[in-house]
This record gives structure tokens, sequence and C-alpha cells, in this order.
């Protein structure tokens, strides 16, 4: 992995570290289809834009490759990990979403045979999750009873997030990353649609002015902006090159949460960090 990609990466760690702060502010009075249908199409509609402003190159897959990518890496984990959020500790889903690294090389051995992961690689991920365990155990201690069908829906989250990176680098291979963000997006955001105009009767609700702007900020900062990042990533350094984004979020999770909230750095932070980038410098060599 080359500096700028690196580079990359801990921006998209950053980002979408925020993303679980969001989602706890947001689900808080918008409900988690109409949140998850608002995140996409908001985003979908601002990279639409910017495409026909800044013309370029095309290479359109077949449409069923971006509807299975909205469902799969869009409009199912994203709602699943904001339906969780309402019962769980942020610091215990990014535990479980951290597992995406470690099942995506599991689906990198069998579906793409000639990006399958070294022993250098595994000793990495395995490193770095470590870390992560680390990292959040304070938080893992407080959640001990938290919701066991909310955790299992993180998990089929974390599932998902690695089933679809691995289709998508073999499916949206010479796709710019605008357009595969925009194919992606779209395609999710019209899924959630129907769910959230049947069950949570959005015109009927009352959003906070912290939901609404935490909404906002998911859809161009976490998605517009990072799915852009998160495809040209992937392009250049492959599945488990982008799925160490995940060990890097829970990180910059705490690290906000200190900055905006005040919350108190321990020593587990320290431990948890040094694991965590051991593992992404061992991964990503």
């Amino acid at each position: 992995m080359r500096a700028g990609d690196m580079a990359i990466l801990l921006a998209l760690g950053a980002i979408w570290g925020a993303s679980y702060l969001f989602f706890a502010l947001g689900v808080r009075t918008i409900p988690p289809f109409t949140f998850v249908a608002g995140r996409l199409l908001i985003a979908a509609a601002l990279l639409g834009l910017f495409r026909r402003l800044r013309p370029g190159p095309r290479a359109d897959p077949p449409w069923g490759t971006y509807l299975a990518m909205g469902a799969f890496n869009a409009a199912l984990p994203h709602t699943l990990v904001a339906w969780s959020e309402r019962t769980i500790a942020s610091g215990l889903a990014g535990v479980l979403i951290a597992t995406m690294p470690l099942r995506a090389a599991g689906f990198t051995a069998i579906g793409l045979r000639e990006e399958r992961p070294s022993r250098r690689q595994l000793a990495g991920l395995l490193l770095g999750f470590l870390g992560i365990l680390v990292l959040l155990f304070p938080d893992l201690r407080r959640a001990a009873h938290a919701h066991l069908l909310s955790e299992g829906a993180v998990v089929a989250a974390a599932i998902s997030y690695a089933a679809a990176t691995v289709y998508a680098r073999r499916a949206l291979r010479g796709v710019p990353p605008v357009d595969a963000a925009i194919g992606q997006l779209g395609c999710g955001g019209w899924m959630a649609l129907p769910l959230s105009l049947l069950l949570d009767r959005p015109w009927a609700l009352s959003p906070a002015p912290e939901s609404l702007a935490a909404l906002i900020l998911l859809a161009v900062l976490g998605t517009a902006i990072a799915y852009v990042m998160y495809y040209a990533l992937l392009e250049r350094t492959g599945v488990i090159g982008v799925s160490l984004v995940v060990y890097l979020n829970p990180i910059f999770a705490v690290l906000w949460g200190a900055l905006w909230l005040g919350e108190p750095l321990s020593g587990w932070l320290l431990a948890g960090l040094a694991l965590i980038l051991a593992g992404v410098f061992l991964a990503g060599r």
C-alpha cells in the first residue's frame, strides 16, 4: 500500500469513525428506514449533480450489479446498524463490525483466488482485531447485557459488507468510483424508501434539529464523499486493503467522542491503538 493509499485509508477511517456518532444522534428522532433512505438518496443526488457538472469516461456495469451493491453494501447493513444502535452501545457495534475484514479475507480466498491473503496479512488482521477488543474493552464490559438480537444484526451487517466488497472487486473493475457510488447509493436508497413510507410514515415525524444535522452530515461527508474514496481505494489496493478501514473506524470514533463529547481517554485506548496500527501495517504492506 502506497503512502497516498494509506492517507486515503486514514481519511476514510476518520470520516466513518464519526458515523457511529451520527447514527446514534440521528435515530433518536428519525426511524432507521427513513434515516437510511434519506442518507442514501441525498448522497446519490449530490453525486449525480457532480457527475453532470464534471462529465467524464463511463463504464456502466449491468444494473443488476448496482442493485446487488445497493442492497448488500448500503440499504441492508446501514439499516441493521442504525436499528441496532437504538439498543446497544456504539463501541460494541464497532467491535462487531470490525469482524468484517476477517470475513472479507475468507470470502476473498474463495471468490478471488488471485487476491488470497498471505500469512502476514492474516496475522495483521488478527492483530488489528485484538486491538479493537482492547480499545473498546470498557464499552464491552458495560454492554455485557446488551440485546442479543441487536448484536446479531450488526454481525449480519459485517457479513453483508464483506461479501459486497469482494463482489464489487470483481464486478466493478474499471468503473469510475463516482459512477459506482451513484449506482450503489441510488439503488440502495430506492430500496429503503418504500419501507420508510410504509413503516415510518416520515410525513408525520418531527425530527430534532440535531438528528437532521446528523443525517445531512452523514449523507454528504460519510456517504457521498466517503464512497467515492472507498471505490477508488478498492480499485487500487484490493479487498484486504480497503477492509482495513474498519479497524481504523473505532479509533477515530473514540477520538471524536473525546473531542466533541468530552469522553475520557484511557490506557486501553493507547494499547488498542498500538495493536491496531501494528495490524494495519502488517496487513497493508
